[in-house]
């Protein structure tokens, strides 16, 4: 797994390398004394960059004992995250910013969280009080 990270970490180089020096020669870093339009591109290729040192660099030494990706049924609640989600989108339109939130939240903390009923819905009628009364 290390192998990968640190071949991810020298593409990211490559692409800061890239940046950067787009940002240097096609485009000005200063114009009239003001930042010009490679100015924020140089500095995030600089990010990226230090970044991307930082993967390597933590990613160094020999490989670690493979573990599996999916322990059995693991797949299930990130199942279900998506599928709370996909109703909370679908209802939100009929249903309102406040009703959907407090279905979501109540609904997330039952089914995922395994939260009890009365948390599970006290925290979904907070968070619904909290969007009406920051957004209404």
């Amino acid at each position: 797994m290390k192998s990968w990270q640190r071949v991810v970490g020298v593409a990211l180089l490559i692409v800061a390398g890239v940046v950067i020096q787009q940002s240097v020669w096609v485009l000005r870093l200063l114009d009239h004394g003001q930042p010009g339009s490679g100015f924020m591109p140089f500095g995030l290729g600089i990010i990226l960059a230090i970044l991307a040192a930082m993967i390597i660099l933590t990613n160094l030494g020999t490989e670690e004992k493979r573990v599996p990706f999916w322990k059995p049924m693991a797949w299930l609640r990130p199942l279900l995250a998506l599928a709370i989600m996909g109703a909370y989108i679908i209802a939100f339109d009929d249903l309102g910013a406040v009703t959907s939130v407090v279905i979501l939240v109540t609904a997330w903390l039952l089914i995922l969280e395994k939260k009890t009923v009365l948390i599970a819905v006290s925290t979904g009628i907070v968070t619904g009080l909290v969007v009406y009364l920051a957004f209404e």
